[in-house]
């Protein structure tokens, strides 16, 4: 049994290690991500951690163990997520994501349960491993996307899940300036967006453990600050190559909420690391930005001809959004199949061009219907009104807010639906 155990743990632990990595197997291609179908390798390795957990918690389960009412939440917002299933257009891609959303909720589960699940001295996951793992994975997409960036130029690696992105090629991620198209750093990821919340949500945690860690108490705790250093200074290098705006408001959001939360605690030296930290962070930037200010002016006025498209185009997603919601605004047009029913009311154009609206709310309403939304927002609000106390969780969940509203990725893509509801789970 310990060796089942011990097996399930690191395979956990190697999965969120792996997680970023987009390896996958096609099944049905298309136009774009948002219809395509295919398995990818590390939701294979999780679905095997998932039923080795579920074996094992069954032997050792509690009778007396109560069911916590954000069970009942995701009980209602699923039930009404498949019913959605039932009446999408293309119930194929419908029952796909589907159940990529049943893989979300285990890894939530495994997550947020597993270290009170087992009856033994040692917790069954280490909530700082499953994080040092996830950063150490993380690292490795930051170095990319700086090389990328300061490259511009990308290399495919399908074995790896990497995709070739050329800035002088239509539809590529770039910043446009008198000075010629320049390529935002992708990582393996699908998008810069995509990188760049992964690395502001990162970055938190490891500023949070920064502030909090001893780090001359014993050799493991040096090891660990150096560590936490030079994940902190090169993912937030990454972060500005991103250019993802969305992302870096992320991140303002989530150091404001940790400032105005370490200071109300007694101990003064987190706090003054804190902001030692600040100003570090401040220094850093200043001097990355200092050669790329044109590129920043860009992005941040957007008035460039390329940031007005992006803008209007925002403008244009939420008159779809409310065009599909005036006739399915009750059980929505089934989930994944947003850009489906956008090509049946809106027929001739090009499949590229069919895009989710940059809203999760919406976009889950759109999909799923005004039931699942009510679910999806009382189980948001119950699990953070019970770790309300907790600094980072208040942290992460003002970062994911920002994301939520500016973005689409973590409904609409496979990656997006799992970290979404992986980082729920560190909550």
């Amino acid at each position: 049994m310990r060796f089942w155990q011990k097996l399930t743990e690191y395979l956990f632990y190697l999965f969120v290690f792996l997680f970023p990595w987009q390896v996958k197997l096609i099944l049905r291609p298309a136009a774009t991500n948002f219809n395509e179908i295919g398995f990818y390798f590390t939701q294979c390795l999780l679905l095997v951690i998932i039923l080795l957990f579920l074996i094992l918690k069954l032997r050792e389960r509690n009778e007396n163990e109560t069911i916590s009412p954000l069970w009942y939440l995701l009980a209602g917002l699923e039930l009404f997520v498949f019913i959605s299933v039932l009446l999408a257009p293309d119930r194929f891609l419908a029952l796909y994501h589907y159940l990529l959303f049943l893989l979300a909720l285990g890894l939530f589960f495994l997550t947020r349960e597993g270290t009170a699940v087992f009856n033994y001295q040692d917790s069954f996951f280490n909530k700082a491993k499953i994080i040092y793992s996830f950063l150490a994975g993380l690292l490795l997409q930051a170095v990319l996307g700086i090389y990328q960036f300061l490259s511009q130029g990308s290399f495919a690696f399908k074995y790896l899940g990497l995709a070739l992105h050329d800035p002088a090629v239509l539809g590529t991620a770039v910043i446009e300036t008198a000075s010629g198209r320049w390529l935002r750093a992708y990582g393996g990821l699908d998008h810069p967006n995509i990188l760049g919340g992964v690395l502001a949500l990162g970055l938190l945690l490891s500023a949070y453990l920064l502030a909090r860690k001893k780090m001359l108490n014993n050799a493991r705790n040096l090891l660990e600050s150096v560590f936490l250093f030079l994940f902190y200074f090169i993912a937030l290098s990454a972060l500005f190559f991103t250019f993802s705006r969305a992302a870096w408001l992320a991140f303002a959001v989530g150091l404001l909420i940790l400032f105005f939360r370490l200071r109300r605690q007694k101990d003064r030296w987190v706090f003054s690391r804190f902001v030692a930290l600040l100003f570090f962070s401040l220094t850093l930037i200043l001097i990355v930005v200092s050669p790329f200010h044109e590129l920043v002016a860009a992005r941040v006025s957007a008035e460039t001809r390329l940031e007005q498209k992006s803008i209007s185009e925002r403008e244009q997603y939420l008159g779809q959004a409310a065009t599909l919601l005036k006739s399915n605004w009750f059980l929505g047009v089934g989930l994944g199949n947003y850009t489906v029913a956008l090509a049946l009311i809106e027929p001739g154009g090009e499949p590229t061009a069919y895009q989710p609206v940059h809203d999760v709310l919406l976009l889950l309403w759109a999909e799923s219907g005004l039931i699942s939304l009510f679910f999806f927002l009382a189980f948001l609000y119950v699990l953070f009104k019970k770790n309300r106390r907790e600094a980072y969780a208040l942290v992460l969940g003002g970062a994911l807010l920002v994301l939520l509203f500016f973005d689409h990725w973590l409904l609409s893509l496979p990656f997006g639906v799992l970290f979404f509801f992986f980082i729920l789970g560190l909550i």
